[in-house]
C-alpha cells in the first residue's frame, strides 16, 4: 500500500506534460532557442537598419517664394498690329484685399521636373512637371509638348528651346528653364532632374526590362542622332536599349508628338508598376547609384533617398499623368506652335501641381497664346520681342513672306 501511495504521489506531483517535456532530448530544446535568438536578432538588425535609414534620408530644403507677383499692369488682348501699343494698359487693375499676404507653402507637397535633352540639337526633348504628396501618397506629372508656344524674345518661341537658349546666351540651360516654366506655372519648382539617355537605359535594365504592349510599328532612321528603331507593334519584353527607342519615336504617330506623349506616359505607367514590387525594394541603391552618376540634379543623395521611399509607399493607381491642354493644330508664320488654352491650364496647375493653398491666376503668370482667327493674347500685355519677331518658316514650304498674310498662317 506504502508503495502504491508513493506512486500515486509521484504521479499527481508529475502531470503528464511535464514528464514529456522531461523526456524531451535537451538538444533539441537548445536549438529550438538558438533559432529565435538569431531571428531576433535578424530582426533587430533590419529594423535598425530602417530607421537608420529613415534617419539618413532627408526631404530637401526649399526655397520657396510664394506665387508670382509680376509688376504687369494689364492683361488685356494684344493687338496683332501694334506691338508697342499693346504694353499701355486698358484699365487700372482691380485691388485685391489680400494683396501682400503670401502663399502658404504646404510642407507635404513637392514639386519636380524631369527632362531629357536632345542630343543632336540641345534642346529638351521631353518635359514633365510633377507634385508628389508625401502625406496622401499620390503623383501627378504633366507632360509639356516641346512646340508649346511660350513668351520670349527669341524668333522661334518653344518650350523647348528654352534650355539651349540660356545655354547659348553663357548660362546653364536649367536656370533659362526653370524661368520659363516659372512663367507658365506661376510659381518655382522645387526639384529638378535633367536625364542622360544612358540612365533611362540603366534604370529599365535594372529592374530587369518592362512587359510593354507597343502601340504601333514602329521604323525610323535618323543618322544625325545615331537612331536606329524597328520594333514591331504588340506586347513583348523590352530591354532598356529597346525602351529607349520606344519612347523616343514620334514619326509614326497621327498626332506626332503629342501620339508620342501618350506612349511615354503609358510607358511610365507600366515601370511604375513594376518598380512598386517588392522584388524592387532592394534595387533602390542601385537606382539611386544610376541616378547619381547619369542625371543633373539639385538633389542630394538623402533626397534621392527620401523621395525613392516615398514612391515605394505610392500605389500605381494614384500615379497619375496629364496633359497640358491646348491647341495642337496651331501655327505661327508656318511654324507649328501648341497654344495653351489659359482657363484649362489654370485648372489643371491648381488641381495637380501648385504647392500652394492659394490659386494661381492669371495675374501670377506670364502666358501668350495664339489664334489664327483672333490673334494674340498674352495674361502681361505684350509680346515679347514683339509680333514681328516670330520665325519665319514659309519657305520651307515654298511660299514668300510677302505672302504668309501677316502673323498668322495656316
Amino acid at each position: 500500500m506504502k508503495l502504491n501511495g508513493n506512486s500515486h504521489d509521484r504521479a499527481r506531483t508529475n502531470p503528464p506534460a511535464e514528464r514529456e517535456t522531461e523526456r524531451r532530448p535537451k538538444g533539441r530544446s537548445k536549438a529550438g532557442k538558438a533559432a529565435a535568438i538569431a531571428v531576433c536578432v535578424v530582426l533587430i538588425l533590419a529594423f535598425g537598419a530602417v530607421a537608420w535609414y529613415i534617419g539618413w534620408e532627408k526631404p530637401p530644403e526649399r526655397e520657396g517664394g510664394g506665387l508670382v507677383d509680376p509688376t504687369y499692369e494689364s492683361t488685356k488682348p494684344v493687338s496683332t498690329q501694334s506691338p508697342e501699343a499693346s504694353a499701355e494698359p486698358s484699365a487700372e487693375p482691380t485691388q485685391d484685399p489680400n494683396e501682400g499676404a503670401p502663399a502658404t507653402l504646404n510642407e507635404n507637397m513637392y514639386t519636380f521636373l524631369v527632362v531629357g535633352v536632345d542630343q543632336a540639337g540641345g534642346n529638351t526633348d521631353t518635359m514633365m512637371v510633377g507634385r508628389i504628396d508625401t502625406e496622401n501618397h499620390t503623383i501627378d506629372v504633366v507632360s509639356l509638348p516641346r512646340d508649346t508656344l511660350v513668351n520670349v524674345s527669341w524668333s522661334v518661341k518653344k518650350i523647348n528651346t528654352l534650355y539651349s537658349a540660356d545655354i547659348n546666351s553663357g548660362g546653364n540651360g536649367i536656370d533659362g528653364l526653370l524661368d520659363g516654366l516659372k512663367d507658365i506655372l506661376g510659381f518655382g519648382i522645387d526639384c529638378y532632374a535633367v536625364v542622360d539617355l544612358e540612365a533611362f537605359v540603366e534604370l529599365v535594365d535594372a529592374i530587369g526590362g518592362v512587359d510593354y504592349n507597343v502601340p504601333v510599328n514602329m521604323n525610323y532612321y535618323d543618322p544625325t542622332q545615331d537612331l536606329y528603331i524597328n520594333i514591331p507593334a504588340g506586347e513583348q519584353h523590352l530591354t532598356g536599349e529597346e525602351a529607349l527607342k520606344v519612347v523616343r519615336f514620334r514619326s509614326g504617330y497621327a498626332s506626332a508628338d503629342i501620339g508620342r506623349i501618350g506612349t511615354q506616359q503609358d510607358f511610365l505607367k507600366s515601370v511604375a508598376s513594376q518598380m512598386l514590387t517588392l522584388g524592387n525594394i532592394p534595387n533602390l541603391p542601385t537606382f539611386i547609384d544610376i541616378f547619381e552618376e547619369y542625371v543633373e540634379t539639385n538633389m542630394s543623395t538623402a533626397n534621392l533617398a527620401y523621395f525613392a521611399r516615398q514612391f515605394l509607399m505610392c500605389k500605381s493607381e494614384n500615379i497619375n499623368f496629364h496633359t497640358l491642354p491646348g491647341n495642337y493644330g496651331d501655327s505661327i508664320k508656318y511654324l507649328s506652335y501648341v497654344s495653351i488654352y489659359i482657363d484649362e491650364w489654370l485648372e489643371m496647375v491648381n488641381s495637380c501641381l501648385n504647392p500652394y493653398d492659394e490659386p494661381v491666376t492669371e495675374a501670377n503668370v506670364n502666358i501668350l497664346t495664339h489664334s489664327s482667327s483672333t490673334g494674340f493674347y498674352s495674361t502681361t500685355g505684350y509680346v515679347a520681342g514683339g509680333v514681328d519677331s516670330f520665325y519665319d518658316n514659309s519657305a520651307a514650304f515654298g511660299i514668300s513672306s510677302t505672302d504668309t498674310g501677316g502673323d498668322t498662317a495656316g
